[in-house]
């Protein structure tokens, strides 16, 4: 593999979008802090790790399973994949070859975590979990995008897994706290895929994958995001004016939702059916989404380093 294929290889990763698992995966491990856990930065890092290779190898399956329909997508900062496999071909293999063995170095990882901090052995249900989702979002015979399952899927990996696994290596245990708090992100999760779809709806039909905007259009994309953005918001106020978090106050996290609901309306109201409009407004919410989670992992350290 020469300097060009290396980095090219390199860019088939994707490594910023590793930040959209980092985010909720910190926002998990810091609200049990919040409650009461206590863990340290070493067991932190080594927890993420394990998640950060099985996100890492999803980067590399998908495109290599999505090759064949890439061809009809053209890639923008939000979606597309990466293109390196449809300029490049000859990088397939190498492709493959990484997201097998970035899957076995979570599962290492995980098992290495279970077995340094004596945790539960569920801890590697995450680790499988995440690999198997990732990799059958788009590899066959499941193909969990090509049948109708990629919204679903892509919810519980960010408003689920990633979040959760934050918070069993903080605490050791998933409570119902946990799940109360995974109910808006998976909202949020909701609103990042369809965003992402947006844009490549016109390649998805041409290449058969059918997403649910291929299917129902951008209006109705739009629309769903705006929903899941009014929902989510409006489970954070009914957070905001409950105690299910005691001691954690709320009402920042409730107000900072504001952004991302802001920008869904803003997207809706503009009823965007081309591409290029609806470009626009989707890297508005994917924006929106990540200045969100980052906001509300901001608002956690702040509380826990608070005297």
């Amino acid at each position: 593999m020469d300097t060009r294929e290396l980095l090219q290889f390199i860019r088939l990763g994707r490594f910023r979008f590793l930040l959209s698992g980092f985010i909720p995966f910190s926002a998990g491990a810091l609200l049990a802090l919040l409650l009461g856990a206590r863990f340290t930065p070493a067991q932190f890092l080594l927890g993420y790790a394990a998640m950060a290779a099985a996100h890492l190898s999803v980067h590399y399956s998908n495109d290599y399973f999505d090759a064949d329909a890439d061809r009809f997508v053209e890639p923008t900062a939000i979606s597309g994949g990466s293109g390196v496999l449809v300029e490049n071909p000859g990088l397939k293999p190498a492709a493959l070859r990484a997201a097998v063995a970035l899957m076995f170095v979570s599962v290492l990882i995980g098992y290495l975590f279970v077995a340094v901090y004596a945790y539960p052995a569920i801890f590697l249900a995450f680790a499988v979990a995440g690999n198997l989702l990732g990799w059958f979002y788009t590899a066959p015979p499941l193909a969990l995008a090509y049948r109708k399952l990629g919204e679903v899927t892509n919810m519980i990996t960010f408003g689920l897994l990633m979040p959760g696994a934050g918070y069993f290596v903080a605490k050791g245990a998933l409570d119902l706290t946990f799940f109360a708090f995974a109910l808006p992100l998976l909202l949020y999760g909701l609103i990042f895929i369809v965003s992402v779809e947006i844009p490549d709806m016109e390649g998805d039909i041409a290449g058969g994958k059918p997403t649910l905007v291929a299917r129902r259009g951008r209006i109705y994309g739009f629309g769903l995001i705006a929903v899941a953005a009014t929902l989510a918001t409006a489970t954070l106020l009914l957070f905001a004016h409950g105690d299910i978090f005691s001691p954690v106050d709320f009402r920042p996290v409730a107000l900072a939702s504001a952004i991302p609901l802001g920008l869904a309306l803003w997207g809706f109201s503009n009823r965007c059916a081309e591409r290029a409009c609806g470009l626009r407004y989707a890297t508005a919410n994917i924006a929106g989404y990540f200045l969100f989670q980052g906001l509300v992992v901001l608002y956690f350290i702040l509380v826990a380093v608070a005297p």
